[in-house]
Formats: C-alpha cells, sequence, structure tokens
C-alpha cells in the first residue's frame, strides 16, 4: 500500500536534523506541486503533529513535534484515547476543548470549537466586545512528548495573533509539567501576548482553573 503525502512528509521530518520548509520537502519528496505540500503541512500543524514556525531566512519552517514518532505511528494528540504509564487515562485534546467549551458557555460567551483534525482555532470564544482565542492540547504518554505539544501550541498560537484588542492563550490539562512550563514563561511574554492559561482538571475532566 503506497504511503499517503501525510505520512511521507512526517518521515521526512523524522529523519532530518533540522526543520524543513515546504520547498525543502517538496524537492526531497519529488513533489510536481509545491501547493500540495503546503495544504498537507497545513493539516498536520492544524492536527498537532507538526508546528509550523518562521526559520532564520524568513521562510516558515515545518518541525516535527512527537520527534521519536513513525511515520505510520503517529499519535493524534486531539483524539487517541491512551494511558500513561501508571494506567491512568490521559485527557485527549478534544476533552480539554469540550470542558473549556462547557466552561466558557457558563459564563455567557458563544463558542466555536474546531474538533479532532479541523482547520483553524482550537477554541473561539466571543462575549460581546470580549474575544478569546485558544489553541487547546492534550496529555502524552511521556513527559517529552508533553514538552513539544506545549510549545507547539505557542507556535500555533503565535501564527493566529491577528486582533490587537482580543485575548489569546492555552486550554491544557491540569498536569503539573503543564503547570511547569506556563511558570517558567517570561512574564514579559505573558504580558505582551495578554496570554491565558485555562487548565481542566485532569480526575473529573470538567473542572476548569483559569491563570490570567
Amino acid at each position: 500500500m503506497s504511503s499517503t503525502w501525510a505520512e511521507r512528509i512526517v518521515e521526512a521530518l523524522r529523519i532530518s536534523s533540522h526543520p524543513l520548509n515546504d520547498d525543502a520537502l517538496a524537492r526531497r519528496l519529488d513533489a510536481s506541486q509545491r501547493q500540495t505540500i503546503n495544504q498537507v503541512c497545513r493539516q498536520l500543524a492544524a492536527r498537532g503533529k507538526i508546528t509550523r514556525l518562521t526559520g532564520p531566512d524568513g521562510k516558515i519552517v515545518n518541525m516535527l513535534i512527537a520527534a521519536n514518532s513513525s511515520a505510520k505511528g503517529v499519535s493524534d494528540p486531539g483524539t487517541a484515547s491512551s494511558k500513561n504509564s501508571s494506567g491512568d487515562r490521559l485527557l485527549t485534546e478534544d476533552m480539554v476543548k469540550e470542558a473549556v467549551k462547557s466552561h466558557l458557555e457558563g459564563l455567557g460567551y458563544s463558542v466555536t470549537v474546531a474538533w479532532g483534525r479541523a482547520h483553524g482555532i482550537d477554541i473561539e470564544a466571543h462575549r460581546a466586545d470580549d474575544h478569546l482565542y485558544l489553541e487547546a492540547k492534550g496529555e502524552a504518554a511521556s513527559p517529552p512528548q508533553q514538552v513539544n505539544y506545549f510549545i507547539g501550541a505557542l507556535g500555533e498560537l503565535v501564527q493566529r495573533l491577528r486582533d490587537p484588542y482580543a485575548r489569546y492563550g492555552l486550554a491544557l490539562p491540569d498536569h503539573p509539567q503543564y503547570r511547569g512550563l506556563v511558570q517558567r514563561l517570561p512574564a514579559l511574554a505573558r504580558e505582551r501576548l495578554n496570554l491565558v492559561i485555562m487548565l481542566v482538571d485532569r480526575h473529573d475532566g470538567t473542572t476548569v482553573t483559569t491563570l490570567l
């Protein structure tokens, strides 16, 4: 069975020693249409499998988030059901989205969610003149992979910055590692981004704590 473009891109990024832009991927994969590579990379970024960041030459580069994943066995942080080494259930990205959606609707927001592999901002909430845009991530089975999720979410969020009057943030499981990563963010970065952090309780899967 022939591999898909998504599988080939993930494999190319996995074996590369550095992030690759769309042109480099198109050359490596012998793709006649660069636009095909661009579209699939955007889809992979929306699914949380890669992150797209501005490289040193000003071009957008693609970087694999779960660097130790194989092309045909990449775990999907959005919908995959998994457990940690202790056998506890992990909160998936969609579980986080559902909890935050219910929480925000309870506060009077109108909320739109990009479920699973859908494109666009993960959570978009509006209430009068208050506009909130959130990138969501679930838990990972390994600490390094969870760090990659966090870094990837920040990269995706920065690329969404459009409205100077809106608030932007992250929706995450209330995990000690995620809290530690948030606390290590420079205060100036959080201030400039007007960053909101929403943490979903890992035990009941519904309680949301907001860090401003």
